[in-house]
């Protein structure tokens, strides 16, 4: 693949990712004001036993209602999700966790020494409470997926799998009154129903994985099987559990809910956990991807960049530089007598030094400017936003610099270096000719003896003489007077 194409590849593919993140960041965003509903329900229910009215816990007259406990345990658990996960909103999630584990205890055991379930149904003020209020067990499962998913890190498998569960409860007792069926059907009340959706909603950014979102909403034909399959599961299990309601009413008017929520739960998890699995092979190949990228402009002893990074580099640095007119300047280094390096301590030694080069090398450069490996002992710099002038300082820094900085290896002198600058005239739309008279001007340097740089720095002018003393001036003007 082109280095430009897998350039753009990449630049597309973390343009996806960075428009998934936005999506999580924006759903994550209403997390507070769907708490502040679910929370808002949870004192209407709890309003409704105080006042003694049953429409604002139990809307549905043969339906059960939202028991005491259940709204205490929902209204923490806004609070906790709230409180953005922190320590606070842990506690608060372990504590929700601790009273849901007291009522199932309560279920699997009445004769239980904590009755906690009674004990709230006690403290209801209203005279006439429904014997359907109770917090049971489908109300604990959604509570407690709730709890646990704000109990476990951010973008945790687990706690995904407990939101998966929490909603899937709900959606039994949706799909109930989608079939037009008894209100109790779904096993849940519709009030604890609608705020555990809330909940459910104000969590699920925490668990997101951006990963797995980009490559469901991505344009590829696999991002689009995915979204078909998807959509073709949720509406066929639907429709075949109304189709079970049509052919055996009697035997699956309490059933049907329940086996097409499961069926819809398996559906969605194996769908998402195919998403997840592709998600990770895809960010393992984009990793290849990069490193190969990065291979390919990289030269492997220096670290530097290569030529042709230099080619990819200058195309694009060019035309600005000629568009602004902020000037372009290259230079060309070449290490005095490497041959006798070689020849003297063999190619491992001289191997280090290139390495130890291209280290030194990028601690003078900005972000704008590029060192590379031209070839050999030769290195290349190409510095954007700059003159001739500020190209000739700056090699003379570096010339100085290897040469207190690197030294032969049995340490019996210094290591020099040779540099040639120039810099981009007007007119001129590639590179090619300012490297060939930084070249030149490399080939004067070695000429004039190396370890200097072409062309030359301005010498500094002399000081002005000082002027003569007061004293002395008056006594020479008495002698000539």
């Amino acid at each position: 693949m082109p280095l430009v194409s897998a350039r753009q590849l990449s630049a597309r593919n973390f343009g996806e990712v960075r428009d998934a993140i936005r999506i999580i960041r924006w759903v994550d965003g209403f997390r507070g004001w769907l708490s502040l509903a679910a929370g808002a329900l949870c004192l209407l229910a709890f309003a409704g036993y105080v006042f003694d009215l049953r429409a604002l816990y139990l809307p549905v007259g043969e339906g059960g209602g939202t028991h005491p406990l259940t709204a205490l345990a929902a209204l923490i658990l806004a609070l906790a999700r709230m409180a953005r996960g922190g320590l606070a909103g842990r506690g608060l999630a372990a504590f929700v966790l601790l009273l849901l584990a007291l009522r199932a205890g309560e279920l699997l055991w009445p004769a239980t020494p904590l009755p906690i379930g009674q004990w709230f149904g006690a403290l209801s003020l209203s005279p006439t409470t429904h014997p359907g209020t109770m917090t049971g067990l489908n109300s604990l499962i959604a509570l407690a997926g709730i709890a646990t998913a704000l109990l476990v890190g951010r973008r945790s498998a687990l706690g995904m799998a407990a939101l998966a569960a929490a909603a899937g409860v709900c959606g039994v007792v949706i799909i109930a009154y989608s079939y037009a069926l008894e209100p109790n059907a779904g096993g849940m009340s519709p009030v604890t129903t609608l705020i555990t959706l809330l909940l459910v909603l104000a969590t699920v950014g925490r668990h997101m994985n951006p990963l797995a979102l980009r490559l469901l909403m991505a344009e590829s034909s696999v991002s689009r099987m995915l979204r078909l399959q998807l959509g073709l599961a949720l509406g066929g299990f639907w429709i075949g559990g109304l189709l079970l309601l049509q052919l055996q009413p009697g035997q699956w008017t309490t059933v049907a809910p329940l086996f097409t929520t499961v069926m819809l739960v398996l559906a969605a998890a194996g769908l998402m956990s195919t998403v997840a699995m592709l998600a990770g092979t895809e960010n393992a190949r984009q990793l290849q991807q990069a490193a190969l990228e990065r291979l390919s402009v990289t030269d492997a002893l220096t670290g530097l960049a290569n030529r042709r990074a230099c080619d990819v580099f200058a195309q694009r640095v060019v035309p600005a530089a000629e568009r602004e007119g902020t000037g372009l300047a290259v230079v060309l280094i070449d290490i005095d007598k490497f041959k006798v390096v070689n020849d003297r301590f063999g190619h491992a030694a001289g191997d280090r030094l290139l390495s130890e080069v291209g280290h030194l090398l990028p601690r003078w450069l900005r972000r704008s400017d590029l060192a590379a490996r031209w070839g050999g002992e030769e290195f290349l710099l190409i510095l954007g936003t700059t003159r001739l002038t500020g190209a000739i300082a700056l090699s003379e820094r570096v010339r100085g610099c290897f040469e207190k900085r690197l030294s032969l290896p049995d340490g019996s002198g210094p290591v020099t270096v040779s540099i040639g600058c120039a810099e981009l005239l007007p007119g001129e739309t590639t590179i090619d000719a300012a490297i060939s008279r930084a070249d030149a001007a490399l080939y004067r340097a070695k000429a004039a003896g190396r370890n200097r740089v072409e062309p030359r720095p301005p010498e500094p002018l002399p000081a002005p003489p000082a002027p003569p003393k007061a004293g002395k001036a008056r006594r020479a003007a008495d002698a000539m007077g």
